[in-house]
């Protein structure tokens, strides 16, 4: 194989590359009350509908395993836990 042919290889290769990228940076993450359930599990979705203050749903926040905070802040884009307070009064307790 040339040395012309092996370039054209790896250049296709790198825009395909670029191209699957793009298409997964500008997809659109949905937040809604199944991915937050998800997150969060039954229990803890439990704890939160019988919260009745913003520091205990912090302490709910606060009490996640590592692994469900590194989710949580995915799918909600911060590291805040105000935005997270927000996104369960807005989802699971349907609250504006």
């Amino acid at each position: 194989m040339s040395a012309e042919y092996l370039i054209m290889i790896i250049t296709l290769s790198s825009a395909s590359m670029s191209i699957i990228f793009l298409f997964s940076i500008t997809k659109d993450i949905k937040i809604d009350e199944k991915s937050i359930t998800k997150i969060f599990g039954k229990e803890n979705i439990q704890k939160v509908k019988e919260a009745k203050t913003d520091e205990e749903l912090a302490k709910i926040v606060r009490n996640l395993t590592k692994k469900q905070k590194v989710k949580l802040k995915s799918l909600l884009e911060s590291q805040d836990i105000r935005v997270a307070i927000d996104a369960l009064k807005t989802h699971i307790l349907k609250k504006n």
